[in-house]
Protein backbone atom coordinates (compact mmCIF):
# COMPACT_ATOMS: atom_id res chain seq x y z
CA UNK A 1 0.00 0.00 0.00
CA UNK A 2 3.13 2.37 0.63
CA UNK A 3 4.45 1.52 -2.64
CA UNK A 4 0.92 2.66 -4.52
CA UNK A 5 0.21 5.29 -2.69
CA UNK A 6 3.90 6.76 -3.27
CA UNK A 7 3.38 6.23 -7.10
CA UNK A 8 -0.20 7.74 -6.98
CA UNK A 9 1.45 10.91 -4.97
CA UNK A 10 4.14 10.98 -7.51
CA UNK A 11 1.69 10.90 -10.48
CA UNK A 12 3.12 7.91 -11.89
CA UNK A 13 0.80 6.36 -14.64
CA UNK A 14 -0.84 3.32 -14.03
CA UNK A 15 -0.08 0.34 -16.64
CA UNK A 16 -3.32 0.82 -18.56
CA UNK A 17 -2.14 4.52 -18.84
CA UNK A 18 0.77 4.17 -20.01
CA UNK A 19 0.58 1.71 -22.70
CA UNK A 20 -1.82 4.16 -23.87
CA UNK A 21 1.16 6.80 -23.99
CA UNK A 22 2.90 4.18 -25.42
CA UNK A 23 0.16 3.87 -28.72
CA UNK A 24 0.33 7.51 -28.86
CA UNK A 25 -2.89 8.06 -27.02
CA UNK A 26 -2.47 11.46 -25.71
CA UNK A 27 -4.02 10.61 -22.26
CA UNK A 28 -3.96 13.22 -19.32
CA UNK A 29 -5.51 11.12 -16.51
CA UNK A 30 -2.49 8.90 -14.11
CA UNK A 31 -5.09 7.02 -12.36
CA UNK A 32 -4.35 5.38 -8.71
CA UNK A 33 -2.51 2.79 -8.58
CA UNK A 34 -4.00 -0.28 -6.96
CA UNK A 35 -1.99 -3.30 -3.89
CA UNK A 36 -3.36 -5.84 -6.68
CA UNK A 37 -1.16 -3.98 -9.11
CA UNK A 38 1.86 -3.92 -7.49
CA UNK A 39 1.58 -7.47 -6.13
CA UNK A 40 1.49 -8.67 -9.00
CA UNK A 41 4.26 -6.28 -10.07
CA UNK A 42 6.75 -7.77 -7.54
CA UNK A 43 5.53 -11.51 -7.93
CA UNK A 44 5.51 -11.46 -11.60
CA UNK A 45 9.27 -13.50 -12.10
CA UNK A 46 9.32 -12.54 -16.23
CA UNK A 47 11.06 -9.42 -14.75
CA UNK A 48 14.21 -11.38 -13.92
CA UNK A 49 14.47 -12.58 -17.33
CA UNK A 50 12.76 -15.42 -17.18
CA UNK A 51 9.82 -16.25 -19.60
CA UNK A 52 7.51 -19.17 -18.22
CA UNK A 53 4.85 -21.15 -20.25
CA UNK A 54 2.53 -24.10 -19.33
CA UNK A 55 0.62 -22.57 -16.73
CA UNK A 56 -2.63 -23.44 -18.06
CA UNK A 57 -4.12 -26.35 -20.51
CA UNK A 58 -7.00 -27.13 -22.60
CA UNK A 59 -9.03 -29.88 -21.20
CA UNK A 60 -9.14 -31.67 -24.78
CA UNK A 61 -8.68 -30.32 -28.30
CA UNK A 62 -12.77 -30.12 -28.64
CA UNK A 63 -13.11 -28.18 -25.24
CA UNK A 64 -12.36 -24.27 -25.15
CA UNK A 65 -11.83 -24.74 -21.24
CA UNK A 66 -8.70 -24.20 -19.13
CA UNK A 67 -7.20 -25.84 -16.36
CA UNK A 68 -4.76 -24.25 -14.26
CA UNK A 69 -1.62 -26.52 -14.08
CA UNK A 70 0.60 -27.15 -10.91
CA UNK A 71 3.85 -24.58 -10.71
CA UNK A 72 6.27 -27.75 -10.96
CA UNK A 73 4.82 -28.35 -14.16
CA UNK A 74 5.31 -25.37 -15.73
CA UNK A 75 7.85 -24.24 -18.25
CA UNK A 76 10.56 -22.11 -16.86
CA UNK A 77 12.94 -20.34 -19.27
CA UNK A 78 15.87 -17.90 -17.70
CA UNK A 79 18.06 -15.29 -19.20
CA UNK A 80 15.41 -14.96 -22.14
CA UNK A 81 15.67 -11.55 -22.25
CA UNK A 82 17.61 -8.29 -20.10
CA UNK A 83 16.66 -8.25 -16.10
CA UNK A 84 15.53 -5.34 -14.55
CA UNK A 85 15.44 -6.95 -11.34
CA UNK A 86 18.18 -9.65 -9.85
CA UNK A 87 16.70 -13.26 -8.68
CA UNK A 88 18.03 -12.58 -5.47
CA UNK A 89 15.86 -8.99 -4.87
CA UNK A 90 13.00 -11.33 -6.33
CA UNK A 91 13.34 -14.26 -3.92
CA UNK A 92 13.53 -11.73 -0.73
CA UNK A 93 10.23 -10.20 -2.07
CA UNK A 94 8.82 -13.56 -2.55
CA UNK A 95 9.46 -14.69 1.20
CA UNK A 96 8.10 -11.52 2.37
CA UNK A 97 4.76 -11.70 0.73
CA UNK A 98 4.66 -15.38 1.75
CA UNK A 99 5.20 -14.32 4.91
CA UNK A 100 2.27 -11.95 5.18
CA UNK A 101 -0.36 -13.69 2.53
CA UNK A 102 -3.60 -15.09 4.51
CA UNK A 103 -2.69 -12.74 7.67
CA UNK A 104 -6.38 -11.23 7.39
CA UNK A 105 -9.03 -13.29 8.59
CA UNK A 106 -12.55 -12.80 8.15
CA UNK A 107 -14.81 -13.31 11.29
CA UNK A 108 -17.91 -11.93 9.86
CA UNK A 109 -19.99 -13.05 6.87
CA UNK A 110 -22.85 -10.63 7.06
CA UNK A 111 -26.11 -10.65 5.14
CA UNK A 112 -25.69 -8.21 2.24
CA UNK A 113 -21.81 -8.38 1.96
CA UNK A 114 -20.73 -8.34 -1.47
CA UNK A 115 -24.07 -6.82 -2.82
CA UNK A 116 -23.15 -3.10 -1.68
CA UNK A 117 -22.14 -0.38 -3.88
CA UNK A 118 -20.88 3.08 -3.61
CA UNK A 119 -23.82 4.94 -5.75
CA UNK A 120 -21.29 8.46 -6.24
CA UNK A 121 -17.58 6.22 -7.64
CA UNK A 122 -19.38 3.00 -8.45
CA UNK A 123 -16.85 0.81 -5.55
CA UNK A 124 -18.09 -1.58 -3.21
CA UNK A 125 -19.41 -0.31 0.49
CA UNK A 126 -17.29 -2.65 2.75
CA UNK A 127 -18.53 -3.62 6.29
CA UNK A 128 -16.10 -3.41 8.77
CA UNK A 129 -15.41 -5.72 12.34
CA UNK A 130 -17.97 -3.99 15.10
CA UNK A 131 -15.99 -1.26 17.11
CA UNK A 132 -15.52 -1.35 21.21
CA UNK A 133 -19.64 -0.62 21.30
CA UNK A 134 -20.72 -3.45 19.20
CA UNK A 135 -21.47 -1.42 16.10
CA UNK A 136 -21.13 -2.19 12.58
CA UNK A 137 -20.73 0.23 9.99
CA UNK A 138 -20.49 0.33 6.46
CA UNK A 139 -18.39 2.04 4.46
CA UNK A 140 -16.82 3.19 0.64
CA UNK A 141 -14.28 0.82 0.40
CA UNK A 142 -12.36 3.50 -2.38
CA UNK A 143 -12.57 6.18 0.13
CA UNK A 144 -10.99 4.27 2.88
CA UNK A 145 -8.20 3.52 0.10
CA UNK A 146 -8.22 7.07 -1.82
CA UNK A 147 -9.57 9.19 0.70
CA UNK A 148 -6.36 11.22 0.64
CA UNK A 149 -6.53 11.89 -3.13
CA UNK A 150 -10.03 13.21 -2.38
CA UNK A 151 -11.84 10.57 -3.85
CA UNK A 152 -15.65 9.92 -3.01
CA UNK A 153 -17.02 10.50 0.49
CA UNK A 154 -17.28 8.45 3.17
CA UNK A 155 -20.40 7.07 3.40
CA UNK A 156 -20.98 5.90 6.18
CA UNK A 157 -24.08 4.00 8.28
CA UNK A 158 -24.96 1.84 10.65
CA UNK A 159 -24.93 -1.51 9.20
CA UNK A 160 -27.20 -3.63 11.66
CA UNK A 161 -29.78 -0.30 11.29
CA UNK A 162 -29.32 -0.74 7.24
CA UNK A 163 -30.02 -4.66 7.53
CA UNK A 164 -33.23 -4.35 9.20
CA UNK A 165 -34.47 -1.89 7.28
CA UNK A 166 -33.90 -3.40 3.91
CA UNK A 167 -35.03 -6.78 5.09
CA UNK A 168 -38.04 -4.93 6.02
CA UNK A 169 -38.54 -3.41 2.42
CA UNK A 170 -37.92 -7.04 0.82
CA UNK A 171 -40.68 -8.32 3.09
CA UNK A 172 -43.23 -5.60 2.48
CA UNK A 173 -42.35 -5.98 -1.65
CA UNK A 174 -42.90 -9.46 -1.41
CA UNK A 175 -46.14 -9.69 0.48
CA UNK A 176 -47.79 -6.63 -2.18
CA UNK A 177 -46.99 -9.24 -5.17
CA UNK A 178 -48.51 -12.02 -3.01
CA UNK A 179 -51.68 -9.74 -2.60
CA UNK A 180 -54.67 -11.83 -3.30
CA UNK A 181 -55.54 -9.11 -5.75
CA UNK A 182 -52.39 -9.27 -7.62
CA UNK A 183 -52.72 -13.34 -7.80
CA UNK A 184 -55.98 -12.87 -9.12
CA UNK A 185 -55.01 -10.46 -11.80
CA UNK A 186 -51.75 -12.47 -12.52
CA UNK A 187 -54.45 -15.56 -13.40
CA UNK A 188 -56.68 -13.24 -15.85
CA UNK A 189 -53.64 -12.47 -17.37
CA UNK A 190 -52.23 -16.15 -17.88
CA UNK A 191 -55.77 -16.96 -19.14
CA UNK A 192 -56.04 -14.55 -21.84
CA UNK A 193 -52.16 -15.40 -22.87
CA UNK A 194 -52.99 -18.87 -23.21
CA UNK A 195 -55.83 -17.59 -25.81
CA UNK A 196 -53.14 -15.71 -27.30
CA UNK A 197 -50.53 -18.22 -27.16
CA UNK A 198 -53.49 -20.86 -28.88
CA UNK A 199 -54.02 -18.35 -31.85
CA UNK A 200 -50.27 -17.76 -32.81
CA UNK A 201 -50.14 -21.08 -32.80
CA UNK A 202 -52.82 -21.14 -35.51
CA UNK A 203 -51.26 -18.62 -37.15
CA UNK A 204 -47.74 -20.58 -37.45
CA UNK A 205 -50.19 -23.74 -38.78
CA UNK A 206 -51.49 -21.30 -41.66
CA UNK A 207 -47.81 -19.86 -42.67
CA UNK A 208 -46.55 -23.62 -42.61
CA UNK A 209 -49.26 -24.35 -45.08
CA UNK A 210 -48.84 -21.72 -47.73
CA UNK A 211 -45.15 -22.75 -47.97
CA UNK A 212 -46.31 -26.26 -48.80
CA UNK A 213 -48.39 -24.54 -51.25
CA UNK A 214 -45.50 -22.48 -52.75
CA UNK A 215 -42.99 -24.86 -52.85
CA UNK A 216 -45.27 -27.48 -54.61
CA UNK A 217 -46.00 -24.82 -57.22
CA UNK A 218 -42.68 -24.03 -57.38
CA UNK A 219 -42.03 -28.31 -58.21
CA UNK A 220 -44.85 -27.97 -60.67
CA UNK A 221 -42.85 -25.01 -62.56
CA UNK A 222 -39.97 -26.76 -62.73
CA UNK A 223 -41.27 -30.27 -64.10
CA UNK A 224 -43.42 -27.23 -66.93
CA UNK A 225 -39.90 -25.87 -67.29
CA UNK A 226 -38.51 -29.61 -68.18
CA UNK A 227 -41.19 -30.62 -70.51
CA UNK A 228 -40.80 -26.59 -72.61
CA UNK A 229 -44.22 -25.54 -71.31
CA UNK A 230 -42.43 -22.14 -69.98
CA UNK A 231 -39.54 -20.80 -70.65
CA UNK A 232 -36.49 -20.56 -68.95
CA UNK A 233 -36.94 -16.88 -68.03
CA UNK A 234 -40.37 -17.06 -67.31
CA UNK A 235 -39.48 -19.96 -64.83
CA UNK A 236 -36.62 -18.05 -63.19
CA UNK A 237 -38.73 -14.89 -62.38
CA UNK A 238 -42.01 -17.00 -60.99
CA UNK A 239 -39.09 -19.03 -58.82
CA UNK A 240 -37.22 -16.30 -57.60
CA UNK A 241 -40.81 -14.68 -56.51
CA UNK A 242 -42.33 -17.85 -54.65
CA UNK A 243 -38.76 -17.99 -53.03
CA UNK A 244 -38.59 -14.65 -51.22
CA UNK A 245 -42.14 -15.21 -50.65
CA UNK A 246 -41.45 -18.91 -48.64
CA UNK A 247 -38.61 -16.84 -47.04
CA UNK A 248 -40.83 -14.12 -45.92
CA UNK A 249 -43.17 -16.99 -43.95
CA UNK A 250 -40.70 -18.35 -42.48
CA UNK A 251 -38.66 -14.79 -41.12
CA UNK A 252 -42.38 -14.67 -39.76
CA UNK A 253 -42.67 -18.15 -38.09
CA UNK A 254 -39.62 -17.92 -36.75
CA UNK A 255 -40.38 -14.75 -35.00
CA UNK A 256 -43.60 -16.15 -33.78
CA UNK A 257 -41.63 -18.98 -32.28
CA UNK A 258 -39.60 -16.45 -30.56
CA UNK A 259 -42.31 -15.03 -28.50
CA UNK A 260 -44.29 -18.69 -27.42
CA UNK A 261 -40.54 -19.30 -26.33
CA UNK A 262 -40.26 -15.76 -24.43
CA UNK A 263 -44.00 -16.34 -23.01
CA UNK A 264 -42.92 -19.63 -21.69
CA UNK A 265 -39.83 -18.25 -20.11
CA UNK A 266 -41.55 -15.74 -18.08
CA UNK A 267 -43.87 -18.33 -17.43
CA UNK A 268 -41.38 -20.40 -15.34
CA UNK A 269 -39.72 -17.36 -13.88
CA UNK A 270 -42.83 -16.01 -12.45
CA UNK A 271 -43.19 -19.86 -10.79
CA UNK A 272 -39.87 -19.66 -9.90
CA UNK A 273 -40.30 -16.28 -8.29
CA UNK A 274 -43.63 -17.47 -6.00
CA UNK A 275 -41.65 -20.51 -4.74
CA UNK A 276 -39.04 -18.19 -3.63
CA UNK A 277 -41.01 -15.53 -1.87
CA UNK A 278 -42.97 -18.52 -0.38
CA UNK A 279 -39.80 -19.75 1.09
CA UNK A 280 -38.35 -16.18 2.04
CA UNK A 281 -41.47 -15.18 4.09
CA UNK A 282 -41.45 -18.66 5.46
CA UNK A 283 -37.57 -17.53 7.17
CA UNK A 284 -37.29 -16.08 10.45
CA UNK A 285 -32.94 -15.35 9.62
CA UNK A 286 -32.87 -15.31 5.72
CA UNK A 287 -29.71 -16.85 4.15
CA UNK A 288 -26.85 -14.82 1.97
CA UNK A 289 -28.14 -17.39 -0.71
CA UNK A 290 -31.61 -16.67 -0.95
CA UNK A 291 -31.07 -12.83 -0.76
CA UNK A 292 -29.07 -12.86 -3.68
CA UNK A 293 -31.34 -14.86 -5.53
CA UNK A 294 -33.50 -11.71 -5.06
CA UNK A 295 -31.16 -9.12 -4.94
CA UNK A 296 -28.64 -8.02 -8.20
CA UNK A 297 -27.21 -4.93 -5.66
CA UNK A 298 -27.47 -2.09 -3.64
CA UNK A 299 -26.32 1.53 -3.81
CA UNK A 300 -25.66 3.54 -0.86
CA UNK A 301 -25.99 7.53 -1.74
CA UNK A 302 -23.37 9.74 -0.06
CA UNK A 303 -26.90 11.38 1.35
CA UNK A 304 -27.95 7.42 3.02
CA UNK A 305 -30.07 6.93 0.23
CA UNK A 306 -30.61 3.64 -0.84
CA UNK A 307 -31.55 1.97 -4.01
CA UNK A 308 -32.59 -1.48 -4.02
CA UNK A 309 -31.91 -3.27 -7.54
CA UNK A 310 -33.41 -6.51 -7.81
CA UNK A 311 -33.15 -9.93 -10.03
CA UNK A 312 -36.89 -9.88 -11.27
CA UNK A 313 -38.82 -7.16 -13.18
CA UNK A 314 -42.31 -7.78 -11.07
CA UNK A 315 -40.32 -6.96 -7.81
CA UNK A 316 -38.37 -4.16 -9.69
CA UNK A 317 -41.40 -2.82 -10.68
CA UNK A 318 -42.83 -3.02 -6.95
CA UNK A 319 -40.42 -1.24 -5.61
CA UNK A 320 -39.70 1.43 -7.98
CA UNK A 321 -43.76 2.07 -6.75
CA UNK A 322 -42.56 1.91 -3.21
CA UNK A 323 -39.69 4.10 -3.84
CA UNK A 324 -41.36 6.90 -5.28
CA UNK A 325 -44.78 6.27 -2.33
CA UNK A 326 -42.03 6.90 0.40
CA UNK A 327 -40.02 9.07 -2.01
CA UNK A 328 -36.81 7.75 -1.02
CA UNK A 329 -35.59 4.29 1.02
CA UNK A 330 -32.97 6.11 3.93
CA UNK A 331 -31.06 4.61 6.38
CA UNK A 332 -32.35 6.07 9.90
CA UNK A 333 -29.69 6.25 12.37
CA UNK A 334 -29.85 3.62 15.12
Amino acid sequence: MQIADYLSEKKIPIPSDYNKRKRGTKSLTYGLWQQSTIRFILSNEIYTGTVIQGKRKKVSFKSKKFINLPEEDWVKVENMHEAIISKEDFEKVKKVIKSTKGSRVVQNDYLFKGLLRCYDCGGYIGIRSPDKNGNIYGRCQRYGRFGKFDVCSPHNFNYQVFEEQILKVLREVCKEYTDMKKLEEIAKQSKSKQSEKFNIKKQIDSFKETIEKETRKLEVMYDDRLAGIITLDEYMKNANRIKETVKGYEQNIKELEQEISGEEDKTKDENRLDNLIEEFLSMEKPSKEIIREFIEKIEIHSDKQVDVYFNFKPLQELNNNFSVAKKKYEIKSA
